[in-house]
Protein backbone atom coordinates (compact mmCIF):
# COMPACT_ATOMS: atom_id res chain seq x y z
CA UNK A 1 0.00 0.00 0.00
CA UNK A 2 1.71 3.15 -1.07
CA UNK A 3 0.38 6.00 1.47
CA UNK A 4 1.75 9.39 2.48
CA UNK A 5 3.66 10.01 5.32
CA UNK A 6 0.58 11.89 6.96
CA UNK A 7 -1.88 8.84 6.25
CA UNK A 8 0.53 6.59 7.76
CA UNK A 9 0.18 9.34 11.26
CA UNK A 10 -3.34 9.41 11.11
CA UNK A 11 -3.66 5.64 10.55
CA UNK A 12 -1.66 4.58 13.15
CA UNK A 13 -3.06 6.92 15.91
CA UNK A 14 -6.30 5.75 15.12
CA UNK A 15 -5.19 2.26 14.98
CA UNK A 16 -3.32 3.20 18.59
CA UNK A 17 -6.85 5.05 20.23
CA UNK A 18 -9.01 1.79 18.96
CA UNK A 19 -6.38 -0.51 20.78
CA UNK A 20 -7.41 1.40 23.90
CA UNK A 21 -4.77 4.03 24.02
CA UNK A 22 -5.80 7.57 25.39
CA UNK A 23 -6.31 10.02 21.97
CA UNK A 24 -2.76 12.09 23.16
CA UNK A 25 -0.21 9.15 23.36
CA UNK A 26 -2.22 7.63 20.21
CA UNK A 27 -1.37 10.95 18.53
CA UNK A 28 2.21 10.42 19.73
CA UNK A 29 2.35 6.79 18.56
CA UNK A 30 1.24 7.77 15.07
CA UNK A 31 3.62 10.75 14.90
CA UNK A 32 6.35 7.94 16.19
CA UNK A 33 5.11 5.72 13.49
CA UNK A 34 5.14 7.73 10.69
CA UNK A 35 8.86 9.07 11.55
CA UNK A 36 10.02 5.55 11.54
CA UNK A 37 8.47 4.91 8.45
CA UNK A 38 10.34 8.87 6.80
CA UNK A 39 13.60 6.94 7.71
CA UNK A 40 12.65 3.73 6.12
CA UNK A 41 12.58 1.73 9.36
CA UNK A 42 9.34 -0.42 9.62
CA UNK A 43 7.42 1.88 12.19
CA UNK A 44 3.81 0.72 11.11
CA UNK A 45 4.80 -2.97 11.29
CA UNK A 46 6.58 -2.29 14.81
CA UNK A 47 3.52 -0.65 15.71
CA UNK A 48 1.13 -3.09 15.15
CA UNK A 49 3.64 -5.80 16.58
CA UNK A 50 2.60 -3.65 20.08
CA UNK A 51 -0.77 -3.48 19.67
CA UNK A 52 -1.33 -6.74 18.74
CA UNK A 53 0.56 -7.74 22.28
CA UNK A 54 -1.05 -5.64 23.84
CA UNK A 55 -4.51 -5.26 22.76
CA UNK A 56 -6.98 -5.14 25.94
CA UNK A 57 -4.36 -5.09 28.54
CA UNK A 58 -4.50 -1.73 30.83
CA UNK A 59 -2.14 0.85 30.23
CA UNK A 60 -1.43 1.17 34.41
CA UNK A 61 0.62 -2.65 33.37
CA UNK A 62 2.34 -1.72 30.36
CA UNK A 63 4.38 1.60 31.82
CA UNK A 64 7.41 1.31 33.94
CA UNK A 65 6.78 1.08 37.73
CA UNK A 66 8.86 4.17 38.55
CA UNK A 67 11.10 6.44 36.51
CA UNK A 68 13.40 7.28 39.47
CA UNK A 69 15.58 4.76 39.45
CA UNK A 70 18.26 3.64 36.62
CA UNK A 71 16.60 1.00 35.76
CA UNK A 72 12.86 0.96 34.56
CA UNK A 73 10.83 -1.82 34.45
CA UNK A 74 7.09 -3.13 34.45
CA UNK A 75 5.60 -6.68 35.85
CA UNK A 76 5.15 -7.78 31.95
CA UNK A 77 7.04 -6.51 28.78
CA UNK A 78 6.74 -2.79 28.65
CA UNK A 79 4.69 -0.76 25.93
CA UNK A 80 7.35 1.79 23.81
CA UNK A 81 4.64 4.38 23.59
CA UNK A 82 4.20 4.28 27.24
CA UNK A 83 8.05 4.66 28.18
CA UNK A 84 8.46 7.19 24.84
CA UNK A 85 6.28 9.57 26.73
CA UNK A 86 7.73 9.15 29.93
CA UNK A 87 11.51 9.93 28.07
CA UNK A 88 10.13 12.67 25.91
CA UNK A 89 8.40 14.06 29.47
CA UNK A 90 11.21 13.83 31.72
CA UNK A 91 14.47 15.49 29.54
CA UNK A 92 17.27 15.58 30.80
CA UNK A 93 16.40 13.60 33.84
CA UNK A 94 15.83 10.26 31.67
CA UNK A 95 19.12 11.38 29.25
CA UNK A 96 20.44 7.99 30.59
CA UNK A 97 18.59 4.57 31.33
CA UNK A 98 18.18 1.18 31.52
CA UNK A 99 15.28 -0.74 30.26
CA UNK A 100 14.11 -4.16 30.92
CA UNK A 101 11.91 -6.30 29.31
CA UNK A 102 10.15 -3.59 25.96
CA UNK A 103 8.42 -4.41 23.24
CA UNK A 104 9.47 -3.28 19.68
CA UNK A 105 12.19 -0.78 21.17
CA UNK A 106 12.38 0.74 17.70
CA UNK A 107 9.70 2.79 18.72
CA UNK A 108 11.39 4.82 21.44
CA UNK A 109 13.58 6.24 18.91
CA UNK A 110 11.34 9.12 17.60
CA UNK A 111 10.35 9.74 21.29
CA UNK A 112 14.08 9.81 22.09
CA UNK A 113 14.96 12.07 19.58
CA UNK A 114 12.43 14.71 20.81
CA UNK A 115 14.50 15.08 24.21
CA UNK A 116 18.04 14.77 22.79
CA UNK A 117 20.25 15.18 20.02
CA UNK A 118 21.87 12.99 20.20
CA UNK A 119 20.81 9.41 21.26
CA UNK A 120 22.46 5.86 21.35
CA UNK A 121 20.21 3.02 21.83
CA UNK A 122 21.24 -0.61 22.34
CA UNK A 123 19.52 -4.16 22.42
CA UNK A 124 20.19 -7.49 21.95
CA UNK A 125 22.40 -7.65 18.60
CA UNK A 126 21.30 -3.58 17.37
CA UNK A 127 22.78 -0.27 17.96
CA UNK A 128 21.30 3.02 17.03
CA UNK A 129 22.69 5.98 16.90
CA UNK A 130 20.78 9.09 16.16
CA UNK A 131 21.61 12.71 14.44
CA UNK A 132 20.31 15.54 12.97
CA UNK A 133 20.46 13.93 9.86
CA UNK A 134 19.00 10.80 10.48
CA UNK A 135 20.52 7.16 12.25
CA UNK A 136 22.97 4.70 12.08
CA UNK A 137 21.68 1.32 12.28
CA UNK A 138 23.72 -2.11 13.11
CA UNK A 139 22.09 -5.13 13.16
CA UNK A 140 18.36 -5.69 13.31
CA UNK A 141 16.39 -3.39 14.32
CA UNK A 142 13.14 -4.79 14.10
CA UNK A 143 13.18 -7.04 17.45
CA UNK A 144 9.90 -8.29 19.09
CA UNK A 145 10.91 -8.22 22.98
CA UNK A 146 14.26 -6.65 23.66
CA UNK A 147 15.03 -8.25 27.33
CA UNK A 148 17.54 -5.40 28.29
CA UNK A 149 17.66 -1.93 26.57
CA UNK A 150 20.18 1.10 27.36
CA UNK A 151 19.67 4.33 26.53
CA UNK A 152 22.43 7.46 26.04
CA UNK A 153 21.41 10.57 25.22
CA UNK A 154 24.72 12.35 25.45
CA UNK A 155 26.46 10.43 22.98
CA UNK A 156 28.07 12.00 19.73
CA UNK A 157 26.84 11.57 16.22
CA UNK A 158 27.59 8.83 13.85
CA UNK A 159 27.39 8.53 9.94
CA UNK A 160 23.82 8.07 9.34
CA UNK A 161 22.53 4.54 7.50
CA UNK A 162 19.00 5.85 7.04
CA UNK A 163 18.07 9.75 6.38
CA UNK A 164 14.86 11.58 6.85
CA UNK A 165 13.17 11.59 3.44
CA UNK A 166 9.94 12.90 1.96
CA UNK A 167 7.09 11.58 -0.10
CA UNK A 168 5.24 8.55 0.01
CA UNK A 169 5.92 5.21 1.58
CA UNK A 170 5.38 1.31 0.94
CA UNK A 171 3.63 -0.63 3.71
CA UNK A 172 2.56 -3.98 3.50
CA UNK A 173 -1.34 -4.67 2.85
CA UNK A 174 -1.43 -7.06 5.56
CA UNK A 175 0.00 -4.22 7.92
CA UNK A 176 -2.48 -1.65 6.17
CA UNK A 177 -5.19 -4.05 6.75
CA UNK A 178 -4.69 -4.73 10.64
CA UNK A 179 -4.10 -1.42 11.42
CA UNK A 180 -7.46 -0.34 9.72
CA UNK A 181 -9.15 -3.26 11.72
CA UNK A 182 -8.00 -1.24 14.52
CA UNK A 183 -8.88 2.32 13.85
CA UNK A 184 -12.52 0.73 12.81
CA UNK A 185 -12.58 0.35 16.62
CA UNK A 186 -12.97 4.39 16.89
CA UNK A 187 -16.45 4.45 14.03
CA UNK A 188 -19.29 5.04 16.29
CA UNK A 189 -21.40 2.20 14.64
CA UNK A 190 -24.39 3.50 12.47
CA UNK A 191 -27.88 4.15 14.02
CA UNK A 192 -31.71 4.33 12.18
CA UNK A 193 -31.53 8.15 13.63
CA UNK A 194 -27.84 8.85 12.53
CA UNK A 195 -29.30 7.49 8.99
CA UNK A 196 -31.70 9.49 8.49
CA UNK A 197 -29.72 12.82 9.80
CA UNK A 198 -26.86 11.84 7.93
CA UNK A 199 -26.18 12.04 4.01
CA UNK A 200 -27.82 9.44 1.51
CA UNK A 201 -31.73 8.90 0.72
CA UNK A 202 -32.87 7.92 3.91
CA UNK A 203 -35.93 5.92 4.02
CA UNK A 204 -36.67 7.73 0.43
CA UNK A 205 -34.82 7.29 -2.74
CA UNK A 206 -35.72 9.04 -5.53
CA UNK A 207 -33.38 7.61 -7.48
Amino acid sequence: MIVSLNEADVMAAKAARGAGRPWGLAQEAGRAASALEALRLPGAACLLDVLNATDGVPCEELRPGSTQTACWQAEIPMCPLLVGAFISDLGALSQKVMLRQVRSPLLLVPFCLMAFDNVVFNWSDCTIRTSGDGISAQGDPKTAIADQVSIDGSAPARETTHSWQRGAVDIADEIWEALSAFAHRTYVPASEASRLKGAGAGLTDND
